[in-house]
């Protein structure tokens, strides 16, 4: 009986496990070579001989990346090699929970059979972006899963407003709070409260209050930490030097605010005078702290004063550089990224040659921006309605759900547009089972967007 049950689902998780096994014979696998340059990554002694303090004194991103980075290492030893592997396995293994949980997810909201195996057809097994994030070496593919979690928990959420749910759906953000730096502003929290109100308006408002306030001081703790030790109110370090990403000023001040290790020496020293810092361990100081050198903050304040003056000076040119990075970044797919696979090129070049011919360039960028603009105008539509309906908490549950993924998602394309100058195909990424869902309403209502715009509920 319970495999009758799950029958569609053993299909879909044989199937993916099958393209799986094809791609890893095609070669396709994740390039170790590039972890050692990946700035995501303390160094790998660190993680070995002081892991717990190395995450303790961790100051320029979250922690909970390279706490998993450092059990590889404790297991395995300081490989690049056998490190990727094990990222590699992680990421199939996350891939077939989500595969789990969409399928939940799907009964859950009465999809026939043929829009679950559809869709998971589209955006699992064949999408070539979430093949691409699952070798790529980084959290992203990580945060994908988060991010479906807090659509599974928002739609369970929605029906009774149980207060289990509100507290997974907190602890499943602040798990993104320390997972990537995009979330990590206390704000993000403030948000999550937002949304909760926006599905449930005034019931128990007191007690969604004090949760509140209870995550949104467990989200700050970084910033305490930093506070205390580093004289550093912030859960990141790097806000300025991403300021200058944006503005792409990395000439100000004689090149301080470039993003490599010139004269890292001597803004450590600069920093340990400033502050009579006595602190030597060597995640902080000396040649194997790289990126969380002290120096680094140094650097990153001088570098957030000189950004928000170019900003206040010239805000028009500012933005006008957001608006242009946010209409070009929606043109590319989101495995137009720097960090290919092995083996990647080789099958999947004609994507890449696609930004030689003029023609078809525009074309794919039309077409991508297109598909982006039905996507956002289409939840845009949902939030308008359900804001309309905020103080009636059994009306339009699942638009006020959608509305709020929809916001969360809209946090990090406007934090990261406004504050990271590059890499927005990965970021946009985190965001890939909001498109699964858009997809499967869309087969729901047989591909009508304006039937889908106003689906009954």
């Amino acid at each position: 009986m319970i495999l009758k049950k799950y029958n569609l689902f053993f299909t879909i998780l044989l199937t993916y496990l099958f393209s799986r096994f094809l791609i890893l014979k095609l070669g396709i696998f994740p390039n170790s070579e590039i972890l050692p340059s990946m700035w995501q990554i303390m160094d790998l002694s660190l993680l070995e001989n002081n892991f717990l303090s190395s995450l303790y004194y961790l100051h320029y991103q979250p922690p909970i990346w390279n706490f998993l980075i450092g059990i590889i290492v404790k297991i395995y030893g300081p490989d690049y090699l056998i490190i990727s592997k094990v990222i590699y396995i992680f990421n199939i293994f996350i891939s077939t929970i989500s595969i789990y949980i969409f399928y939940k997810l799907s009964l859950f909201l009465e999809f026939n059979k043929r829009t679950i195996l559809v869709a998971s057809l589209f955006y699992i097994i064949f999408s070539l972006s979430y093949i691409f994030y699952e070798n790529y070496l980084h959290y992203t593919h990580l945060t994908t899963l988060f991010f479906l979690l807090l659509i599974f928990n928002y739609y369970k959420f929605s029906r009774n407003f149980e207060y289990r749910f509100e507290i997974y759906i907190y602890t499943i953000a602040t798990l993104l709070v320390y997972t990537w730096s995009a979330f990590s502003h206390p704000f993000f929290i403030l948000l999550i409260f937002l949304t909760i109100i926006l599905n449930k308006y005034k019931i128990k408002i007191l007690r969604s209050l004090i949760t509140f306030l209870f995550f949104f001081i467990i989200a700050i703790l970084p910033s305490i930490k930093n506070k205390i030790e580093l004289n550093l109110f912030a859960n990141s370090s790097w806000i300025g030097l991403k300021v200058i990403q944006v503005l792409k000023r990395w000439d100000v001040e004689n090149g301080l605010c470039n993003m490599n290790f010139t004269r890292i020496n001597q803004y450590e020293n600069d920093y340990i005078n400033k502050y009579n810092f006595s602190n030597n361990h060597p995640s902080l100081t000396g040649d194997l702290s790289k990126w969380n050198n002290v120096g680094m903050i140094y650097k990153t304040q001088k570098c957030l004063k000189i950004g928000l003056n170019l900003i206040f000076d010239d805000p028009i040119n500012y933005f006008s550089i957001v608006k242009f990075n946010f209409i070009s970044t929606h043109g590319h797919f989101a495995f137009d990224h720097g960090f290919k696979p092995i083996k990647w090129n080789y099958y999947f070049d004609f994507f890449d040659n696609l930004k030689k011919n003029k023609v078809m360039n525009i074309i794919k960028v039309r077409v991508v921006q297109l598909y982006y603009v039905l996507v956002y105008l289409f939840f845009f539509l949902l939030l308008i309605r359900s804001l309309f309906k905020i103080n009636q908490p059994n009306s339009l549950s699942n638009s006020k759900v959608a509305s709020s993924i929809f916001l969360i998602y809209l946090w990090m394309i406007i934090l990261t547009h406004m504050f990271a100058g590059f890499e927005q195909e990965r970021m946009r990424h985190i965001g890939h089972f909001m498109h699964v869902l858009f997809f499967s309403f869309l087969i729901k209502n047989k591909f009508n967007f304006f039937k889908l715009a106003n689906f009954k509920e």
